[in-house]
């Protein structure tokens, strides 16, 4: 993939990620001024179905200004067709900014939730989704971060001190097994949400599995 500066900033994390991505398919997704509005710019370009989709987005966007565009990508992605079983792969693309080098984090899986619902409300209003597991919600606000709606974390502090956090926490419940569900704030910009959401999926704490549900939401 080529991202050119002058039309997308990718967004930059110090989470390793993939250098190579074979046999693919570019999606670009840019930031563009449309009269006093700024817009997600959808560039699907010719992209094969059989082939595995590389998608750069600004990382400037918001994920309220992102996410119609980010929705017509999965639905597309994941229709079937004659030469498609709707199961292709997606990956979002980065710099990581350890190795200087073009990344990718597999996102095929990420199952956007209805953007009214957080996972704690959803959760109250399907109480049989997911049984089997206890469910712990973190919160990404623009100046803080929450887990299950009582613990309060500075947005300055580093991915390792909140998983740490979380670890030690889950130590003191003593409740297995545990699912957590990350929850962002919808003027959140794209950047910040690649950065936490490939961390927690390539870190995620001892005895705890990220679901793939992913709720992004207005406060």
């Amino acid at each position: 993939m080529s991202c050119k500066p002058k039309e997308i900033k990718v967004p930059v994390n110090d989470n390793p990620g993939l250098h190579e991505v074979w046999d693919n398919s570019p999606v670009y997704i840019l930031k563009k001024i449309d009269g006093q509005d700024t817009i997600a710019d959808l560039k699907l370009g010719q992209t094969i179905s059989t082939t595995k989709w590389l998608v750069a987005i600004d990382k400037d966007l918001t994920l309220k200004q992102l996410l119609p565009a980010l929705k017509k990508v999965y639905k597309k992605r994941r229709k079937v067709s004659l030469h498609s079983d709707g199961k292709g792969e997606l990956y979002f693309a980065y710099l990581d900014s350890v190795q200087k080098k073009m990344s990718f984090v597999n996102a095929t899986k990420m199952d956007l939730m209805p953007d009214f619902f957080t996972s704690g409300n959803y959760f109250k209003e399907y109480p049989k989704a997911d049984e089997g597991v206890k469910k712990w919600h973190l919160y990404f606000y623009p100046d803080k971060i929450v887990l299950n709606d009582s613990i309060n974390f500075d947005r300055n502090f580093s991915k390792k001190q909140i998983t740490d956090s979380i670890s030690f926490y889950l130590k003191q419940a003593n409740t297995l097994p545990v699912r957590l569900y990350l929850n962002f704030d919808k003027r959140l910009d794209f950047d910040r949400f690649l950065d936490y959401y490939t961390f927690f999926k390539q870190n995620a704490p001892a005895n705890m599995q990220e679901s793939s549900k992913i709720f992004i939401f207005t406060k």
